[in-house]
């Protein structure tokens, strides 16, 4: 493959990089609330998630440090992993979206200030 014909696919990794990079500086922010005692079983299954997401995370910044460091014809291979494990993270996060996995955590986060009103996406 010519430099030219790899470009777009480079600037796509880069978007979608960035982008990643985004959804990892939010995972980090979490915010400690006091947790009822019902909620205590689905704060356990947040953390748990949250431990998954970040392992997922450090799973991609590794393949994306390896896509940087690669010259010539593997860093073609370096991009395609890439690719393949955002691809397989999305694949896993809409599975358990349509479970319901993440709507209960959302649903619970936003339960857990009685008469709050609740708060809008960002």
């Amino acid at each position: 493959m010519t430099m030219r014909s790899v470009g777009p696919y480079l600037v796509a990794m880069g978007t979608a990089v960035a982008l990643s990079a985004g959804f990892g500086y939010a995972q980090n922010n979490e915010h400690e609330h006091a947790t009822p005692p019902t909620a205590q079983r689905g704060a356990a299954n947040h953390q748990a998630m949250m431990a998954n997401m970040q392992a997922e995370q450090k799973k991609l910044d590794e393949l994306v440090a390896q896509m940087n460091a690669a010259t010539g014809p593997e860093k073609v291979d370096r991009i395609a992993a890439v690719v393949t494990e955002m691809a397989a993270m999305h694949k896993r996060m809409s599975m358990m979206m349509m479970q319901g996995d993440m709507m209960q955590m959302m649903h619970m986060e936003h339960d857990s200030t009685p008469g709050a009103p609740p708060t809008p996406p960002r």
